[in-house]
């Protein structure tokens, strides 16, 4: 790091990001698979449903304020050029993921007629939702998965 400005932001270990990022994934994603099979008549699944998201939530904002995230949306000035080449890479794997999670979005569109699943606009809201906040995070993410805490080393 160049500037102190990192000190605003949460000093997580790679493996706390790691979790995190794992925690959002499913607790967004997993959500809005559930909302396929949610009924008003199925109490269990809605309460389940808004524990879901709102872990998922809780883990996006968390990551969002890890230093991870400040070398992944910093300007090219303010981080060193190892530290630019490994948020490249986490951008490219970022591009990645969210291209096939369009992808997969587009192939349950086209099939999910088949099986009788129904993708009405609050299901298209709520997975752009989840999109955006998969975009902003991942790449600490993506990071924190290449990076090597001093616990890990030390074992």
């Amino acid at each position: 790091m160049k500037t102190g400005t990192r000190f605003s932001y949460m000093n997580l270990s790679p493996r706390t990001v790691r979790g995190l990022f794992v925690v959002m994934l499913v607790g967004l994603w997993g959500s809005l698979l559930m909302k396929f099979g949610m009924a008003a008549e199925r109490p269990v699944l809605l309460i389940s449903f808004g524990v879901l998201v709102l872990i998922g939530i809780g883990a996006a904002g968390v990551l969002f304020l890890s230093s991870l995230s400040f070398i992944a949306h910093a300007p090219e000035g303010q981080i060193d050029e190892r530290e630019l080449a490994e948020r490249n890479r986490a951008y490219f794997d970022t591009v990645r993921l969210i291209g096939l999670v369009i992808l997969l979005a587009g192939l349950v569109t086209s099939f999910g007629e088949w099986v009788g699943l129904r993708v009405t606009l609050p299901i298209i809201e709520n997975f752009l939702m989840r999109l955006f906040l998969t975009t902003i995070v991942a790449p600490a993410g993506f990071l924190a998965w290449r990076q090597k805490s001093i616990e890990e080393i030390a074992e």
